[in-house]
């Protein structure tokens, strides 16, 4: 066979899978862009790209921003959700647009299952911010992981939150430890606990939210090595973060 027939038999080829992706492309696009749940999840995004603009210029408008996300999310949140498969189909999409824009809507209100879990954890470690915000803010509002898996996920994250690069996702998702409790967590926390200077507050303040909802057995040690180990400055504080957690929590069951 020679070289100009293997050339037209390659072209052809390569028409025909381009024309297959192609068609493939465009019919999930259209399919999932009208479906109301991803028109309300993408104007959320918008919506909090808008905020952090207004945020970082410091324009005061905070409250309005706000205000607009929520009605959004209403909206969201009113429309026919989601199912499964489509969530997991728009962020297995090569499309990074998609992908963010399923995110934002798990963020919204989370399918909470083995597969999805697996992805969010994907998207912890992923190069975008934004990516790894949705991930978090996803994975806070789930009320249920296989107890199978948590002794696993629970070293993930410990891994994952140890390179974090961007200090107010790292402190934010020390929350997560509060899924996974775990002797290694708890240590990791409470050397954020003993951490010294007012720059460092946030990260004392997390872990000491992190540490109480982990339960009296992870606070207390953290608790008693503070005690032994810490500042005249951090004990002090300490006090200070019991006293108000305390209070916080009468006036939860006062409201009850």
């Amino acid at each position: 066979m020679s070289m100009r027939k293997i050339h037209k038999i390659w072209y052809v080829i390569c028409f025909v899978v381009g024309l297959s992706l192609l068609i493939t492309v465009c019919t999930f696009k259209s399919g999932v862009e009208g479906k109301k749940w991803f028109r309300y999840a993408s104007k959320y995004d918008q919506a909090r790209n808008i905020a952090i603009a207004n945020a970082t210029a410091k324009n005061d408008i905070v409250m309005e921003d706000l205000a607009k996300m929520s009605k959004i999310k209403q909206k969201f949140l009113r429309a026919r959700q989601p199912t499964e498969t489509e969530i997991m189909s728009v962020l297995r999409s090569p499309n990074r647009r998609f992908q963010r824009v399923a995110l934002a809507a798990m963020s919204l209100k989370p399918i909470e299952t083995d597969q999805l879990t697996d992805i969010l954890f994907e998207f912890l470690q992923d190069q975008d911010k934004d990516f790894r915000w949705y991930a978090t803010y996803s994975l806070k509002d789930f009320t249920k992981f296989p107890e199978s898996k948590k002794d696993s996920l629970g070293r993930r994250l410990l891994r994952i939150i140890k390179s974090e690069k961007d200090q107010e996702l790292f402190i934010k998702k020390f929350s997560l430890f509060a899924k996974f409790p775990s002797e290694e967590a708890a240590l990791f926390l409470t050397e954020q606990l003993v951490k010294e200077g007012k720059e460092n507050y946030l990260y004392r303040y997390f872990a000491f939210e992190t540490l109480k909802k982990m339960g009296n057995t992870y606070y207390d040690q953290a608790a008693e090595y503070v005690k032994n180990h810490g500042s005249s400055e951090i004990k002090n504080e300490l006090l200070d973060l019991e006293n108000y957690w305390k209070l916080e929590n009468y006036w939860k069951k006062e409201k009850e």
